[in-house]
């Protein structure tokens, strides 16, 4: 699994965590508040130019990107929590 883009908004009182994620010709976006339960939705084979304007649209909302080991830090929990939802999302698409 390859993270495109981990992004996080935190501002008033949003507190949230999106993601894009690469697993062979799939892709998954995968958000959520912390602590509760992430919402994913997968696309097949985005053009680079749609995954683009997925992160555009997600950073003009305020998602600020940050790196993987940041995550750890915003959100301990999410990667475990990521990684689940994204084999279950592709795995049922």
């Amino acid at each position: 699994m390859k993270f495109e883009f981990i992004g996080w908004c935190k501002k008033d009182n949003h507190d949230k965590v999106w993601v894009m994620v690469h697993v062979g010709n799939k892709s998954a976006t995968i958000w959520g508040r912390r602590g509760k339960t992430l919402q994913y939705k997968v696309f097949q084979n985005l053009k680079y130019f749609e995954i683009d304007k997925l992160v555009n649209s997600k950073k003009s909302k305020g998602y600020i990107g940050i790196s993987e080991t940041e995550l750890d830090t915003v959100y301990p929990d999410f990667q475990s929590d990521v990684e689940k939802t994204a084999v279950w999302a592709l795995l049922n698409s």
